[in-house]
């Protein structure tokens, strides 16, 4: 039976702009945003933390949180031409796109506890999931409700939950530091809690011992494969020895590069090299099996090299800016601290500002996905001056590189030193 083929809809990204309407009951303004960073300023209360927030209540369908901020209207452009408008309207919230139209009615939801509601919504939202070749890729589709259901003002309608499921947004609010994930069972009390960084540092030591037992089983297949290859390469036709030691002495320096590359972010516990530490380089036929030796090293390696990228700017990120001790990872522990006298503390023993950096490193690059905007609430929170500096180059580079628009509402001039061109201040526009 043939699979049957299913389009998946492109996300919605990047927003081109944003116009609110009626912010505190008096100001309506448009913002022309970036597709990669758009710093937002302006005094206390000019609306920035807001913005943000309707965003990503809008993107998450929280439509009772939504209704309660003080504006009348808030309308989302995507690069792709699509409209979203979200109106506050009495006892609810209005949304408006591609001429469709459909009211949340606060009042209705109010008289259902949260379980009751997810149930609703479950009920509502049958999910049926089509798979589409060896990616298991799926879509998952809606049912409407009929117009006269009691439920029809409390649970999204297909059209809506179809557009909102391609909008992704990450707010990283200022508080970050204050949500603690769960209790510590390391600790007697199940009233201590643990702190984000130690979590961040458990959650990523989890990750790469993912990616190390995934590698690991297709080396497997990789070394169960090799002497087949090996033997096919003896009956290729016959090279020259010089042609031959050029060869690997390339892969040679390339699976060196690679292994060391990984060493440096805890990926690698293992030389490559060991095995061929000394073997007679003057006869063809050693070389042929050494140059397979070689190439397959170098396809194992490589299936870490994406998660080593994001591990490298991590370390990066915060090794520039930390003073007087250093990040190393590790599969064991995730994220190890190493102070200059050689003793390893934990996560949660760096400062307050030290921590913030941790957890908005770790947020952007582990904890958001590709076609997101994230929405950044004062990321200079608890961090010195000096660090500011080159932040929003960095925030930049992460855009580029992963595919991300950001928003950032700040206080701090520092913060987007040598890119005036990307602030909008809420002071000025109109």
């Amino acid at each position: 039976m043939a699979t049957q083929e299913v389009s998946v809809a492109a996300p919605l990204w990047p927003l081109v702009d944003i116009r609110v309407e009626d912010l505190f009951g008096d100001r309506s303004f448009g913002l022309a945003l970036d597709p990669m960073a758009t710093v937002l300023t302006g005094e206390n209360g000019s609306g920035k933390s807001t913005l943000l927030k309707a965003t990503d209540l809008l993107a998450k369908e929280r439509w009772a949180e939504f209704s309660r901020l003080p504006f009348r209207t808030l309308t989302l452009r995507f690069n792709d031409g699509t409209e979203m408008t979200a109106e506050n309207v009495e006892g609810g919230v209005q949304i408006r796109s591609h001429g469709e139209t459909w009211t949340f009615d606060r009042d209705t939801a109010a008289q259902f506890d949260p379980h009751t509601l997810n149930q609703l919504r479950r009920r509502a939202n049958l999910r049926i999931r089509h798979g589409v070749g060896q990616g298991q890729q799926f879509l998952v589709r809606g049912h409407d409700l009929d117009p006269e259901d009691e439920f029809a003002n409390i649970v999204a309608p297909k059209w809506l939950t179809d557009l909102v499921s391609r909008f992704t947004t990450k707010y990283i609010s200022a508080r970050r530091l204050e949500h603690r994930l769960r209790p510590d069972p390391r600790t007697p009390s199940d009233d201590t809690p643990t702190p984000v960084v130690e979590q961040y540092a458990e959650e990523l030591g989890s990750r790469m011992r993912d990616h190390l037992s995934a590698y690991a089983a297709e080396s497997r297949k990789h070394e169960r494969n090799l002497p087949a290859q090996i033997v096919q390469a003896m009956q290729s036709e016959p090279e020259s020895a010089s042609a031959l030691a050029q060869d690997v002495e390339d892969l040679q320096g390339e699976v060196r590069d690679l292994a060391d590359s990984l060493a440096r972010v805890g990926l690698l516990y293992e030389d490559p090299e060991q095995q061929l530490a000394q073997y007679p380089q003057g006869k063809t036929e050693i070389l042929l099996a050494v140059r397979e030796v070689y190439r397959v090293a170098r396809q194992r390696l490589e299936q870490l090299t994406g998660l080593r990228t994001d591990l490298e700017f991590f370390v990066s990120f915060l090794n520039s800016r930390l003073s007087g001790k250093r990040i190393e990872l590790n599969k064991e522990h995730g994220i190890s601290v190493l102070l200059e006298n050689g003793e390893m503390i934990s996560p949660r023993q760096l400062s307050s500002g030290e921590q913030q950096l941790l957890a908005l490193a770790y947020q952007l690059l582990f904890g958001t996905a590709p076609n997101s905007v994230v929405l950044l609430d004062e990321p200079e929170l608890s961090l010195h001056v000096t660090w500011l500096k080159g932040l929003l180059s960095a925030f930049l580079e992460m855009a580029e590189k992963r595919r991300l628009q950001f928003i950032i509402a700040t206080h701090a001039p520092s913060v987007f030193l040598g890119h005036n061109e990307l602030e909008q201040s809420l002071d000025l526009v109109e």
